[in-house]
């Protein structure tokens, strides 16, 4: 994508703050991306496994659960190449998100924002510290991934009025992720908002049909529904809940916006107008972050992954802001917001790291706790119940690896009819019948528990 602008110095500060993001990236991300598998991410293995050895499944999934079948695709590929190499994963969940930004960047200038604008509002959706870190880190973010970039690019084909090629992007967002199931309502809310008369049928046809065969397919499998789901991901309309929502999903997909924005006026000194076109985009923009949010919004549990495709908006809409206010000066300023982004961004990289902990921390313990398991492997029956005793919640703990799906773990890396219980100090009495192994978790460290502890 060529670095367009209105002068030779605005061209080097764009270039200057993209090779100031890629080391913002380097810093933050490389060094925890695919540090362990983590949680949902042995469900996901688990299915993309049944579906290499049966590629139907990977359509028509014979197991209860989401019903994502381009995420599994995914995880089909990655452990075809990487097997138990979690870093590969990781990779892919890297080259996913510098595509989401890339297609945010051609998202923008399809709008009809400046080339400066669009490259701004990419950047401000890739350094967003709400749901970007979890999405990278952990592998089973990448659905928020997916569901962006073909959201995104679905879009930009809309828009452009490649209808074919559109209805192929939509796929595979509904594909990716059940928000997508309302991506057809806003590309046809912003052909009406476009007052576009002279086709009325190619673009209906382009959103509509996936969605009807997408539709059509999920009914064939057992994937839960709004009213087959667990309590946590049945629709609530409890005020108190929905304002809850209302307010955090607000912080999480705009507060990095509201910012950028202010040290735009105060770097430019002035306050936005907002023109016809500025006007046209803010709509638009509007109408992508309702309907991203018209599902999440209304479920009790709260996850920063929801923001991600929605703060696409608001990264566009403040972009479009600073574009304006950057035509408002009244003296040039080619390369201050600029500077200023990017020092704040590197003084802002310890934070980064630190919101990171939590999904890194857990991606260790997960590889040492399968390491040392695997070295006793060899001499363990192969059936009988696996233990793990965790020591008191300190961010490194063997819930935080695994959660609730700790035989799903063990079951997934190694074949065998094992399950495995997490216990903590409280629950000490506990049944330990067909008890194989005992692991105690101290300081990060995992130690197989033999003698009279046992």
């Amino acid at each position: 994508m060529a670095v367009a602008g209105r002068s030779p110095a605005d061209r080097v500060s764009l270039i200057g703050l993209m090779l100031v993001w890629g080391a913002f990236v380097l810093a933050v991300y490389c060094p925890d991306i695919g540090r362990g598998f983590v949680k949902d991410d042995f469900t996901w293995i688990r299915a993309a496994r049944v579906g290499i050895e049966k590629p139907s499944d990977l359509v028509i999934p014979r197991q209860s659960g989401f019903y994502r079948p381009l995420v599994t695709t995914s995880f089909a590929l990655d452990h075809l190449v990487h097997r138990w190499q979690p870093r590969g994963y990781g990779w892919t969940n890297l080259a996913l998100y510098a595509a989401c930004a890339v297609a945010i960047a051609c998202l923008g200038m399809t709008l009809g924002l400046s080339t400066w604008a669009a490259i701004v509002a990419a950047f401000i959706w890739a350094i967003n510290p709400h749901g970007i870190n979890m999405a990278l880190v952990w592998l089973s973010g990448r659905t928020a991934l997916l569901l962006t970039l073909f959201s995104v690019s679905a879009s930009v084909a809309f828009l452009r009025r490649y209808y074919g090629c559109a209805s192929v992007l939509v796929a595979g967002a509904l594909a990716s992720k059940e928000e997508a199931v309302l991506l057809p309502i806003v590309l046809l809310a912003w052909a009406w908002s476009e007052g576009d008369r002279r086709n009325r049928l190619a673009p209906f046809t382009a959103v509509l049909v996936p969605l009807l065969l997408y539709a059509a397919v999920r009914s064939l499998t057992p994937a839960i529904t709004p009213w087959t789901a667990p309590s946590y991901y049945q629709f609530t309309t409890a005020p108190t809940h929905v304002l809850r929502n209302l307010g955090e999903y607000i912080d999480r997909s705009t507060t990095i916006v509201a910012v950028c924005v202010l040290i735009g006026c105060g770097v430019y000194r002035v306050i936005p107008a907002v023109d016809e076109s500025t006007r046209r985009v803010l709509t638009m923009c509007s109408i992508w972050w309702v309907g991203m949010f018209a599902i999440t919004m209304w479920l009790p549990v709260r996850s920063s992954l929801y923001a991600v495709c929605p703060s696409v908006a608001s990264a566009l809409a403040g972009a479009a802001m600073l574009g304006r206010m950057r035509s408002q000066a009244r003296e040039r300023q080619d390369w201050k917001l600029e500077l200023v982004l990017a020092m704040a961004l590197v003084a802002a990289i310890p934070i980064y790291r630190i919101r990171n902990h939590r999904w890194v921390e857990g991606a260790r313990i997960s590889q040492r706790t399968l390491a040392t398991i695997r070295a006793d492997a060899p001499g363990l029956p192969a059936a009988g119940s696996i233990l793990l005793h965790d020591e008191a919640d300190n961010g490194s703990t063997f819930r935080s690896a695994f959660g609730d799906l700790a035989s799903e773990a063990v079951q997934t890396a190694f074949g065998r009819a094992w399950t495995a219980r997490i216990e903590t100090a409280t629950d000490t009495g506990r049944d330990r019948h067909e008890v194989i192994a005992d692991y105690r978790l101290q300081r990060g460290r995992i130690a197989r528990v033999v003698g009279p502890d046992r």
